[in-house]
């Protein structure tokens, strides 16, 4: 049989000749679109996000807590964050310094904050991690502590509970990062007897230095000492936060604890 003078088998194959080529083209095109995925915004930010991750996880400060860690009280508004900061830059030009405390912030608030997703991306990328918290756990809206009552006992207890988890969050993203976590003082030990105060503080200390002790590169810098004999000396006018000076000391000691500076490294 013949259409118009062709054998009817030339047809057939003719048609079958373009499915296969099309077929043909079609795989080859979604295989090049899988492997390739030229046009997925994405994935490329990730892979220079990664990328720029990589290159500055080694110069990288990061800073959580409270009132303490933002510099409230310091008159130039360094507080400890920026003194260390500009320290380890003299070493190293192109390290970096996140501060991400809040005033005001409890351990409750902390915990919370710090199962954050773009929280625990920016402490997955620390070199270095520093945290003050507790002060407003213990010394609720600025209250001098008159004895160990019941509640202040509850509080310790929730705040135990709380920095572990806090410490167990951390670790999770980010497993060598040295943890550096300020003690507690007492703010008023300018009152005419303020001995019930310190032992409360220092029950709460002890439970921080218990807590820290069951991480790895947990180092915990203590401070209450340089408010004991001279409480005024290093309190802004506020009596409650450092001043100026009390955040050199606050400095001096963290730089003592990253890279054994000796005392009075970033003090003027």
């Amino acid at each position: 049989m013949r259409i118009k003078g062709h054998p009817l088998w030339v047809m057939f194959s003719l048609v079958s000749l373009l499915m296969g080529l099309t077929l043909a083209f079609g795989f080859v095109w979604a295989v090049k679109d899988v492997i390739q995925s030229p046009g997925d915004p994405v994935s490329q930010e990730e892979v220079r996000e990664a990328g720029a991750r990589k290159e500055t996880r080694d110069k990288l400060l990061v800073s959580l807590g409270d009132s303490l860690t933002r510099g409230t009280g310091d008159r130039e508004g360094q507080g400890y964050v920026t003194r260390v900061k500009e320290a380890l830059q003299k070493n190293n030009e192109a390290v970096r310094a996140v501060n991400l405390a809040v005033m005001g912030q409890t351990s409750e608030g902390l915990l919370e904050q710090v199962k954050l997703k773009r929280v625990r991306r920016v402490i997955a990328d620390a070199r270095w991690i520093t945290l003050t918290i507790g002060g407003n756990d213990l010394f609720r809206k600025g209250a001098a502590l008159e004895e160990d009552t019941e509640h202040t006992q509850q509080a310790r207890i929730a705040y135990r509970k709380n920095l572990k988890e806090i410490l167990t969050l951390i670790r999770q993203e980010n497993q060598t990062a040295p943890i550096f976590l300020f003690g507690l003082y007492h703010p008023f030990g300018h009152l005419k007897d303020p001995r019930a105060g310190d032992t409360v503080v220092h029950q709460w200390n002890n439970t921080l230095i218990q807590v820290a002790g069951s991480f790895d590169q947990v180092v915990v810098i203590p401070v209450f000492d340089i408010f004991q004999l001279h409480p005024k000396k290093y309190l802004a006018s506020d009596l409650f936060h450092p001043n100026h000076t009390g955040y050199e000391f606050f400095a001096d000691r963290l730089l003592q604890a990253m890279n054994g500076q000796s005392p009075g490294g970033v003090r003027q």
